[in-house]
């Protein structure tokens, strides 16, 4: 029996999209995602109820997840675009390889996710997959955060390094990149200029470079990253009254970073770990069965910690 739902919570004109994916609380968790954003989604746990509704109903995205029970995700999507070539196709994955990468980009996938990955990728994600086609605005405003005073001063060292270690080869350009973000902490537009300078490659094919692997950051991240789950079971115990205290306390949306670059907000569609939920992982630590007390005490003790630690750090006066 093939499950299938639909999430439409608009009546306006917005883009149509299939969620083609058998983890019920990911499928889920992704659906609400893009519902909140005013996309109208429909799920589907199978390739083959996925291949049933594109024959029942235009989708302007696909976004296909590749291991399915009965049908390999790669099929669908070749049968997809050959029934539908306008479709736009999003590939998420928990088993990321590069035979697959280039396959789905050769059937003409827009971005390619590696599991686990942050609300905010893959609402990118869909809006670059989407950008060519003309809807209603569903873009949030999120101001840009200001770029501190070191941040050039760890770019012009970084290069300095890349510079003295690196051929000036457009084949060294990912190893380059990896070099200014370990120093940065991001990769700015100067520095993506920068290394497109140093590498002789137009500044578009290195930001090609820069978003299309998922360990590159193309805006600051925080000292402390906090990751929130909205999967099925995290929502229905709570979490969205977790993300408001964070959004409250600290003004942050959800893939932002604070303006002293303490923390970073995210949101992952789901852990996998529901029978502990709501869950929060701050620096990598899985947190269990929080709240908005409990995790506004572990913000609270890192930034404690950083204060009490900050004068130590400083020079003493001659």
């Amino acid at each position: 029996m093939h499950v299938q739902e639909s999430l439409d919570t608009h009546d306006a004109p917005l883009p149509q999209v299939l969620i083609m994916e058998d983890e019920v609380s990911v499928a889920r968790g992704l659906g609400m995602v893009l519902s909140e954003e005013g996309y109208n989604v429909d799920l589907a746990m199978t390739g083959r109820s996925a291949l049933d509704s594109f024959n029942r109903k235009m989708f302007d995205l696909l976004v296909a997840d590749l291991r399915l029970p009965d049908i390999d995700g790669i099929e669908v999507i070749r049968q997809v675009k050959r029934r539908r070539p306008d479709t736009e196709v999003l590939v998420i994955t928990g088993y990321s390889t590069v035979n697959t990468a280039v396959e789905a980009m050769k059937l003409g996938a827009s971005d390619y996710l590696s599991k686990p990955f942050t609300q905010d990728e893959f609402l990118s994600a869909v809006k670059v997959a989407l950008h060519t086609r003309e809807f209603p605005s569903v873009e949030r405003a999120e101001p840009p955060l200001e770029p501190l005073p070191e941040d050039a001063l760890r770019l012009a060292e970084a290069m300095a390094r890349v510079r003295e270690s690196h051929a000036a080869k457009q084949e060294e350009v990912i190893p380059i990149l990896q070099c200014v973000q370990n120093a940065v902490g991001y990769l700015s537009p100067e520095a993506l200029m920068q290394v497109a300078e140093y590498t002789g490659m137009p500044e578009a094919a290195v930001y090609g470079v820069a978003t299309f692997y998922e360990r590159f950051r193309l805006s600051p991240v925080g000292r402390h990253v906090v990751k929130v789950c909205r999967g099925t079971a995290c929502h229905v115990k709570g979490v969205d009254k977790i993300l408001s205290a964070i959004e409250d306390r600290y003004h942050l949306q959800p893939g932002q970073t604070s303006k002293d670059r303490r923390f970073t907000l995210e949101t992952v569609a789901c852990f996998g770990a529901c029978a502990i939920a709501p869950v929060v992982v701050v620096d990598d630590e899985v947190r269990a069965n929080m709240d908005p007390g409990k995790v506004g005490k572990v913000l609270d003790d890192l930034a404690a910690k950083e204060s009490a630690a900050a004068p130590a750090s400083k020079p003493k006066p001659h």
